[in-house]
């Protein structure tokens, strides 16, 4: 009896731990995401090293894209959604087909199976937009306006890994093969860290969101205004990556280089910036402004292209992908005054993840010793990324409140 009487505590605090990690999916996939995110990495020195024997750059961008940056969104928006729409939680099902979906494309990915591991990854694609499909009809509210960025990103996903499945040849098929990484490497990325900025990233500076709007189920004047506003930029965004696609590679990224700007300077005006310049707020503003700079130094240089990506996604794009994580997991994990405090790690973090973007830069610039660049960049964003994992990931299990 006294045996029975011990193991009750035990059970209540792991249904607890499993009720939290339902409720709030980021628990789950954000430690997730950054494990297959330094998997990805490391896939470099251990091809430079002779360990792994396959040229790892496909297997990279998919791991990156596809399991660090999609996990992250599947986390915020499992999280995020549901709750805006007024419909509960995400729920056990959902999460387990999600996470389960995930950890098999990871999986083959990480096998070498690309074919598998995007298959994969358009089930997980599809299930989420299915999500959506599904409790639109029975939503209490309406999501911000420029959710709709973040639709039109996972229908890019959708359709750049279903095209990548049909099996173009890129000897003779140039254009949808470009068309394919385009779609699921920047737009799946790009277009909802776009949209979900815009309606959380303002907040980092104390100031208003345009897109919070009053709640209602039917939309208002304003809401379908904003979201036309939000569509018009992502399809300009889309109608870039055609062009990119038919070789227009300086066209294309000027235009993404306005058409990004013009967006964060009207959603995340930090310009204007009400609260204290605290770490985050700080961090958060290189980031940005990183995706900016990167956009506009392809436009410039386009023949280093590869390269100058970089820029956007280590520089910019996961820069404020972690931020907004740490946001998020220290708002829900009970500690929301350490977001005021300075948090010097994160600058080391920080300046360790933009020194490895600035190996892996100048690595292409530099052919005689581009591959101990290349492992110099590998390791250094690692490092910034563990500093990172140590300081927020210990905080995914604690309750929104502490006791």
């Amino acid at each position: 009896m006294n045996a029975v009487m011990s193991g009750c505590p035990h059970r209540e605090k792991a249904a607890s731990a499993a009720a939290l990690l339902i409720a709030e999916p980021f628990r789950v996939f954000f430690p997730v995401a950054t494990l297959v995110g330094i998997a990805g990495v490391t896939l470099w020195p251990l091809h430079f090293g002779g360990w792994f024997d396959t040229y790892p750059g496909t297997i990279h961008a998919r791991l990156m894209t596809h399991g660090f940056f999609l996990g992250f969104i599947a986390g915020f928006l499992g999280t995020a959604l549901p709750r805006l729409l007024g419909v509960g939680g995400l729920g056990a099902s959902w999460l387990l087909v999600w996470l389960g979906v995930h950890l098999s494309m990871t999986a083959a990915y990480l096998a070498g199976q690309v074919a598998v591991g995007d298959l994969a990854a358009l089930v997980l694609l599809c299930s989420m937009l299915l999500f959506v499909l599904l409790h639109l009809p029975r939503r209490t509210d309406l999501p911000p306006p420029g959710f709709v960025l973040a639709g039109l990103g996972l229908l890019c996903g959708t359709a750049g890994v279903g095209m990548s499945l049909a099996g173009f040849d890129p000897e003779i098929q140039f254009f949808p093969v470009q068309l394919q990484r385009l779609l699921s490497y920047q737009g799946l990325v790009l277009l909802p860290v776009l949209g979900v900025g815009g309606f959380i990233l303002p907040r980092f500076f104390g100031l208003p969101s345009a897109d919070d709007l009053p709640e209602s189920r039917t939309p208002s004047a304003s809401w379908v205004g904003r979201a036309w506003l939000a569509a018009g930029a992502g399809l300009l965004i889309i109608v870039s990556f055609i062009l990119e696609a038919g070789g227009l590679v300086r066209s294309a990224y000027v235009v993404r280089f306005l058409v990004a700007g013009a967006w964060l300077w009207r959603q995340v005006p930090w310009h204007r910036q009400l609260s204290p310049g605290v770490t985050v707020s700080r961090v958060l503003k290189t980031g940005l402004s990183l995706v900016w700079i990167g956009l506009g130094a392809v436009a410039f240089l386009p023949a280093w292209k590869v390269g100058l990506l970089h820029i956007v996604f280590v520089g910019g794009l996961a820069v404020v992908t972690f931020v907004v994580a740490t946001r998020v997991v220290y708002g829900h994990g009970g500690s929301p005054h350490r977001l005021l405090q300075r948090n010097r790690w994160l600058w080391v973090a920080w300046g360790l993840m933009i020194l490895g973007m600035a190996s892996r830069v100048s690595g292409d610039f530099m052919p005689r010793i581009m591959e101990s660049h290349y492992l110099y960049g590998a390791w250094c964003w690692i490092a910034g990324v563990l500093v990172w994992a140590a300081y927020v990931l210990p905080r995914v299990l604690a309750p929104p409140r502490d006791s």
